[in-house]
């Protein structure tokens, strides 16, 4: 089988949210779909050393925020899962205050998310 059917999110970027679900192709159908009903938890720390605060301001968007403190639009849910924002699919508050973690943190948290996954 060809390597891009078999596994179509290989040449996705780390921090892709789609990197988390497990790829199923149906040979059958010539259809590859991931489970999007695997669930993802990543409680925010108590240690504020490890998060900042940031006040979304009018405009903010879910990508926007997520490039602001991590140079990439891929991370955006990251600060949703982090601040329990149940629906991504609204836009961010203006004035609401969330907790950012710090980027240096990031790559710690993707790797544990990784060892869920392989298991």
């Amino acid at each position: 089988m060809n390597e891009s059917i078999k596994n179509p999110l290989k040449n996705l970027s780390v921090y892709r949210f789609e990197n988390f679900f497990n790829v199923y192709n149906d040979d059958e159908t010539k259809t590859t779909f991931y489970n999007i009903l695997k669930n993802i938890t990543i409680y925010p720390s108590d240690d504020n050393t490890v998060d900042i605060e940031y006040q979304i301001k009018e405009g903010d968007t879910w990508p926007y925020i997520s490039y602001k403190f991590y140079n990439t639009t891929d991370l955006w849910w990251l600060v949703c899962e982090y601040n329990r924002i149940t629906n991504p699919i609204d836009f961010p508050e203006n004035s609401t205050t969330l907790k950012i973690l710090r980027s240096e943190y990031v790559n710690v948290i993707l790797n544990e998310l990784k060892k869920q996954l392989n298991k």
